[in-house]
Formats: C-alpha cells, structure tokens, sequence
C-alpha cells in the first residue's frame, strides 16, 4: 500500500481504521482517538505534510517504550521465579528487541496505518516498532497503566509468540550437546559444590571438550551452573570456527 493515499482519504475513514485495529488486536476501544492518530504520525509527516512538528509520535513512543520494558519486566519476575536477573535482562532483550517489535507491528497490520513522508526518511524499517511503541503510549494516557498492560501482553502472546521467543537459546547445555554430537566430539560436565566468600552455598561447573576444558560457569543450583559453563563453552566453540 502506498501510504501517502491515506493522506487523501477522510479522517472520519481513517478513524475507523485505527479503531478496528486497536479493538481487534489490542482489546480496546478508544476514547481520545486523536492520541492514536498522533501514535500513527511518524516525525517526517508531522514536519513535511502536516507542517506540525508537535503531531510527530517520537514523545508516545518514548511513553512506550518505558511501558513495554516494564510490562515485559514484571512478566519475566512472575513467570520464572526461580531465574536470575542475567537470565531475565536476556529473555527481556529478546522480546522487547527493534526485530521483534517490528515484526508483531507488521503482523497484526499496524505498518498500514503509519502516515509517514517516504522521501524523506530512510529509517523504514524502524518505523513499525516505534509506531507500536506509540501506541502503547497511546494506550496508557487514553486508558491507564492496567489496560495498556494487559493489551501489551496480549499482543505479545497473539502476534509475538511470547512463550517461544522468551526461551530461544536458553538451553545452551542441549545445544552444546547438539554442537558435539554434529562435530563427532566428546563433552561432559565437571560439577562440584562451592563455598562462595558470603558462606552461601554454590556450584562450580566446567565443560570439558574431548580433553579441554573451554567453559566454566557458577551458579545457585547445579543446572545454573552447567548452564552458564555451557553458554561460555558455545562462544568458545564459535571462536575456533571462525
């Protein structure tokens, strides 16, 4: 679609557009549409079509991006109790990534509604995941905290495949065991019980590869640490191929 024909089209037509997408793909009905119109303008239309810098949506999309890093956050802690803030701030960077926020944009239509000057920007392929974060600021202004939580994590669930995108490469033992089996190599845990200097009780994990150790990793609990020593030993692996 060429987005400068929504410009031509009636407000009243392009309303109900971004009220079809907001009740369809984040459960809301809306109650200040011009918030979502503003969520919808990126910088280059406020500043060369509608001649108004203050219409651009980079303030609702800097509202966002805050809500999302703490919607996400608080979903992280109630999910995994057991993870560690390593473990969380990765899981968190994965979801909330430019990659990711572009993608579930594009997936649920929300691109189509962008105005935006093509000729005069070439950030393109940023401009969907900053449109959503828009409109997730949009959300908490027009219908508070509570609500822009629940669609957030709806649309994440929905369009994002939250549970998948939470958990890709967390098991770096089962890939390092995939890394020996495809490169004929022997590797086996070394794990043994640690004091750390606070007197708490730790593990000590070492990855031994055919008879090189490569990976080392401490942890609270046994799995922690064979993780974290297999998570090294895949960068190791990775450096000697290159």
């Amino acid at each position: 679609m060429d987005f400068k024909s929504l410009f031509s089209r009636p407000k009243s037509s392009r309303d109900k557009e971004i009220k079809h997408l907001l009740v369809n793909s984040f459960g809301i009905r809306p109650k200040e549409i011009s918030l979502y119109r503003q969520a919808f303008c990126h910088k280059s239309a406020a500043r060369n079509i509608h001649n108004d810098r203050q219409l651009s949506n980079e303030r609702l999309e800097f509202l966002g991006d805050a809500i999302i890093d703490s919607v996400v956050a608080e979903y992280l802690y109630r999910a995994h109790p057991s993870a560690e803030e390593g473990e969380m701030t990765k899981m968190k960077s994965r979801i909330v990534s430019r990659i990711n926020l572009n993608k579930t944009a594009v997936e649920m239509g929300l691109h189509l509604l962008i105005e935006t000057d093509l000729q005069a920007t070439n950030a393109r392929e940023s401009i969907s995941g900053n449109a959503f974060e828009a409109v997730v600021g949009a959300i908490y202004l027009d219908k508070g905290y509570a609500k822009a939580k629940t669609s957030v994590l709806s649309v994440l669930k929905r369009y994002a495949n939250l549970g998948r995108i939470q958990n890709t490469e967390s098991d770096f033992k089962s890939r390092l065991y995939e890394e020996a089996h495809r490169l004929s190599a022997k590797v086996f845990f070394k794990t043994t019980a640690v004091n750390s200097e606070k007197g708490s009780h730790q593990f000590l994990s070492r990855v031994i590869w055919n008879s090189d150790e490569i990976g080392k990793g401490h942890g609270s609990s046994k799995k922690r640490a064979e993780q974290k020593a297999a998570e090294q030993a895949l960068v190791k692996i990775s450096e000697l191929a290159d």
